[in-house]
């Protein structure tokens, strides 16, 4: 089999992986790219059979070499622990190059014959494309939960201004007492409200945003409100610990979404009739936000994985193995760090604590940059 040099050498500088196989499937092609995905040398493979591969290459190739169609979109296996996705695209060339054959009075001159595989790695594309699907569906649901908010608040702040009258202008008691509680819950319904819209906007597209100065402790009370909302939390009891004067700078909607999603994997971990401990600590120069459960804690087979994107430890239909991924995003994107220590317990081997650390916010920073306009 002939291939002239300036094909061969375009097909191994390809960014795509390339297979090339002669019609009786022996490798006679792998390229740079696809030495890099599959992590075997073209050393190790030209001149062998394609059933000498390992899975699962060996699966996904000679699977689609089966197939009638040329191409084969959004394959989906695992490589190393890690959720990979690949499209294949494929071309058979049974014809020899006879016009040039004659041209140059060589009878070994044709292009190809036999079949080229391409391997497209799309894992990255898929994170991102998920990423996406996951911010629009939060979009729609802040469009929902704004509409749902206006139509419900309306009402809610007639009977707040009604309760406000009776107890205002009425002597009694036990009904000054009522009314007092009937303000109390509306105030509550307007802030589960509020927290759903703020929630749900966090998840739309933001090329850019300003940063602010955040109260922690407010962040974290809207985020255990929200998760109190779920059945899912009836039996679990949350702790917080937190300084009311901690502050960070950064998005207070991109916090909220990082520690809802935090918190609701610890709930899930979380054993009924147990307790997630929320802190704040400060050490030096950097905020330390701390969620600890009393689950069974993180196998060390798994630990070095938790962020890697598509990587899940619930059934099927529980999760998209992306909240932890995005997650780390966010915090990165927020110049903090994040870190998790399982177990905490070290006798039981349970418990997780995850930690995230942001630089404090000095409040003389913004007053010497004020002084200085």
């Amino acid at each position: 089999v002939y291939i002239p040099r300036p094909i061969r050498q375009i097909l191994l500088d390809l960014p795509l992986g390339v297979c090339s196989l002669s019609f009786d499937n022996e490798v006679i092609m792998w390229n740079r790219a696809l030495e890099e995905f599959t992590g075997i040398k073209s050393a190790d493979v030209l001149g062998s059979q394609l059933t000498d591969l390992s899975d699962p290459w060996l699966s996904l190739i000679s699977n689609f070499l089966e197939k009638d169609s040329n191409h084969n979109y959004k394959n989906y296996f695992e490589l190393d622990g890690k959720k990979k996705a690949v499209t294949l695209h494929k071309a058979i060339i049974d014809e020899l190059d006879e016009k040039n054959s004659s041209k140059h009075g060589r009878a070994d001159v044709y292009f190809f014959e036999g079949t080229i595989v391409l391997l497209e790695d799309i894992t990255e594309t898929e994170i991102l494309e998920a990423g996406l699907t996951h911010s629009e569906r939060l979009a729609s649901i802040g469009r929902l939960a704004a509409g749902v908010a206006h139509e419900i608040g309306n009402p809610i702040t007639a009977i707040a201004c009604l309760a406000q009258t009776i107890r205002d202008e009425y002597k009694d008691k036990e009904l000054n007492n009522l009314a007092e509680q009937i303000i109390q819950q509306t105030s509550r319904t307007s802030k589960i409200l509020q927290s759903l819209v703020n929630f749900a906007h966090a998840g739309t597209s933001q090329t850019h945003y300003e940063k602010e100065v955040i109260s922690v402790l407010e962040c974290m009370e809207e985020a255990k409100t929200l998760i109190s909302l779920d059945k899912k939390s009836k039996d679990i009891q949350f702790q917080m610990e937190c300084d009311p004067k901690t502050r960070i700078l950064g998005d207070t909607q991109r916090l909220l979404q990082v520690l809802v999603n935090l918190i609701s994997n610890a709930r899930d971990a979380t054993p009924p009739n147990s307790t997630i401990l929320l802190q704040t600590i400060i050490e030096a120069d950097w905020v330390c936000i701390t969620i600890t459960d009393e689950g069974a804690g993180i196998s060390p087979n798994i630990k070095d994985r938790v962020f890697d994107p598509f990587f899940t430890t619930k059934e099927p239909g529980e999760g998209t193995g992306l909240g932890l991924s995005l997650a780390f995003r966010i915090v990165e994107d927020l110049d903090g760090d994040i870190d998790i220590i399982s177990p905490v317990d070290k006798s039981k081997g349970t418990g997780t604590q995850v930690i995230i650390r942001f630089p404090c916010y000095d409040e003389s920073n913004d007053i010497v940059r004020e002084n200085r306009k």
